[in-house]
């Protein structure tokens, strides 16, 4: 049977699929694209994948929570604050959001744009509230690529754990290393609104730092432990980011925009996780902190074997609610058995709308809703589930495992 447009089912289901994979331009090649403000009127032929925003029409279950069930403690926050009266804000959605603190990373930059002032800055408009913030310093990796590095960071190390500094991060290694940058191509911007994306990477020239496990870094490591801060360190980035950016990709608009398959250099996916892996075997007594569920969101049993093998080692669940809520079940079957080594984080400026929908994947067992607002999801197509957590884990998940690691740290802290 024909449509309206003479095209029988095959013919229409073929020429959907081939426009909803259409790469950026090819739209112009079958006439003028259509404007942004006109996309809702354009059919499946000319709607590029970029564009594709579905809306569940499912009359189900819609919850709203604006506060989280229990006190919570974010894991994982950048400080954003410039003033402090920016930092009053903060700590007003804190309180309607029902988080009793939040760590914050300082924005001190990494590898050659270290600046220890940032540090400074920030700790000066934070520590304003002792009880609401455990205030991270990072590490000064400049030099990392020259002879003689390292005393220098462990000297900044000290200095601003004596000026206030619980812990260190975030640290990352995505495939150059601690301190290093990863050269190639620049990365697609993405569709979130704002200056370049916020996942654009500019072309820049590769510096080669220290992968978790060097032995450059163990006097670094044993120095995070002496002083009692946990180290969270991100390696790795979203498994989607390392496979060829087709059809096949399941995650391939985000994968697309956080791209490393054209970067030449660095280190995979695996071999980024076995270096983390080993230097928490090596550093027993040094609390690491894994970003992001040590970017193993699609691989849960790898990540429970290695808690299994690492009692020092946690990972946090900042920025992986997408990709862990699409298998509701698996995920909640997995923190059920680790919530005690999870810790809450969101990894985004804080809003209520933000803290609203973590708690709804979190505590709920709504199905199939989307959000394109969530700060790291201008690429995200995939439906999203609520876990329904039950009570006990949730305790662990919002405030119990992130004690957990801070005392775990102070306990083998040396003088």
């Amino acid at each position: 049977m024909k449509n309206r447009f003479g095209m029988n089912r095959r013919d229409w289901m073929m020429l959907s699929g081939a426009g909803l994979a259409m790469p950026p331009g090819a739209a112009q090649a079958q006439g003028a694209a259509p404007p942004a403000n006109d996309l809702d009127a354009v059919l499946p032929d000319q709607l590029l994948l970029k564009d594709y925003r579905p809306k569940s029409i499912y009359k189900i279950q819609v919850s709203e929570i604006k506060k989280a069930k229990y006190p919570a403690i974010d894991c994982h926050h950048h400080v954003q604050s410039k003033t402090q009266e920016q930092v009053d804000e903060e700590v007003k959605i804190m309180d309607a959001a029902g988080l009793e603190s939040s760590v914050a990373f300082c924005p001190v930059g990494e590898g050659p744009n270290y600046r220890a002032s940032a540090f400074d800055d920030a700790y000066k408009i934070y520590s304003k509230y002792p009880k609401r913030f455990y205030i991270y310093c990072g590490l000064d990796m400049r030099g990392v690529d020259q002879a003689g590095f390292g005393p220098a960071t462990i000297a900044e190390l000290e200095r601003c754990h004596k000026m206030g500094a619980v812990g260190v991060g975030e640290l990352h290694d995505k495939g150059m290393g601690i301190g290093g940058v990863i050269g190639g191509p620049a990365n697609w911007p993405g569709t979130r609104k704002g200056p370049g994306g916020a996942s654009a990477r500019p072309p820049q020239s590769p510096i080669q730092g220290f992968h978790p496990d060097a032995p450059q870094l163990d006097a670094i490591w044993e120095k995070c432990a002496d002083l009692g801060m946990p180290v969270n360190l991100h390696v790795s980035d979203p498994y989607w980011s390392y496979l060829p950016q087709n059809r096949f990709n399941d995650g391939l608009m985000n994968g697309f925009s956080w791209r490393l398959d054209n970067k030449p250099g660095i280190m995979g996916h695996n071999e980024l996780i076995e270096s983390y892996e080993a230097a928490a075997k090596r550093h027993r007594r040094t609390v690491f902190i894994a970003s992001h569920l040590a970017n193993l969101d699609y691989d849960l049993p790898r990540l429970s074997q290695i808690f299994e093998r690492n009692p020092n080692f946690y990972a946090d669940f900042s920025a992986r609610f997408h990709e862990t809520c699409t298998v509701p079940r698996a995920t909640a079957q997995f923190l059920k058995k680790w919530a005690h080594r999870v810790p809450y984080g969101t990894d985004i400026p804080f809003s209520q709308h933000l803290f609203s929908l973590t708690y709804r994947i979190l505590e709920t067992t709504d199905e199939h809703f989307y959000d394109q607002d969530f700060y790291f999801n201008f690429n995200y197509h995939w439906p999203l589930y609520g876990m329904g957590l039950p009570d006990d884990v949730l305790k662990k998940i919002y405030r119990e495992s992130a004690l957990s690691a801070f005392r775990l740290a102070q306990s083998k802290a040396k003088g």
